[in-house]
């Protein structure tokens, strides 16, 4: 088996999008597409911790006024960072 690969049953109308590029995604076996999808990211920036190891990560979600404010460990930016990198390199995601 291929990782990160899954079949699933589409519509005629839902087939004809997803080859014509529009974006998509699956969970489990559903198909996800339109406002199922997870929100688009417009902007992000990461500000280093002056009190603490880690760093708070601001993301600007397409849409939404108030952006998303997360506080990372470093270990948890480590894991952060392996999914970007797996998704970049080959895109798949490692667990």
């Amino acid at each position: 088996m291929v990782p990160g690969y899954h079949e699933a049953y589409v519509c005629a109308e839902h087939k004809a999008l997803i080859e014509a590029g529009a974006p998509w995604d699956m969970e489990g076996n559903l198909v996800l597409m339109g406002t199922d999808l997870a929100p688009i990211l417009a902007n992000w920036r990461a500000r280093p911790s002056v009190g603490s190891e880690g760093f708070t990560l601001t993301l600007e979600i397409a849409g939404q006024i108030k952006p998303v404010e997360v506080f990372l460990m470093p270990s948890e930016a480590r894991t952060l960072s392996s999914f970007i990198d797996a998704a970049n390199s080959d895109g798949g995601v490692c667990a």
